[in-house]
């Protein structure tokens, strides 16, 4: 059976008011936060947890969704479910699917950090501002 639609899952991972950023190493190098394609039959909520704990060795907790949106990739439809979620440690392991990691405040994108510039071009500041204010309400 050929699949038409394809189901990811990324997570806002805040630590200490900060939330994390990968750098990805294959085109199109972009910043954005951890996060991948589910397996076949994966629950998404062990599937967010399992996507992070290889992309960073990181353990977070995970809150309700923030968001769920589609769109078109790769000539097939992509839905996508965005999680809110937090970590206490900042100690973050690379797996080889990423080249940098940062942790960066909202304020960092707002004021332009240019190490974040690229991160605006793939995830508009519209999208971590509305992870940002949820994640104020539920702390």
């Amino acid at each position: 059976m050929s699949y038409t639609h394809r189901l990811a899952v990324i997570a806002y991972v805040f630590h200490d008011n900060k939330f994390l950023l990968l750098k990805r190493n294959n085109e199109p190098r972009v910043w954005g936060p951890p996060g991948g394609r589910l397996k076949p039959d994966e629950d998404p909520n062990k599937g967010i947890l399992r996507e992070v704990k290889e992309e960073t060795g990181l353990n977070i907790r995970i809150f309700s969704p923030a968001d769920i949106w589609h769109g078109e990739y790769d000539g097939r439809i992509l839905v996508s479910i965005d999680y809110l979620a937090e970590t206490d440690s900042e100690e973050v392991k690379l797996s080889s699917e990423h080249s940098e990691f940062c942790w960066a405040s909202i304020e960092d994108l707002r004021n332009k950090n240019p190490l974040l510039g690229e991160a605006k071009k793939s995830f508009l500041l519209k999208d971590f501002e509305k992870a940002w204010t949820l994640y104020q309400k539920i702390k």
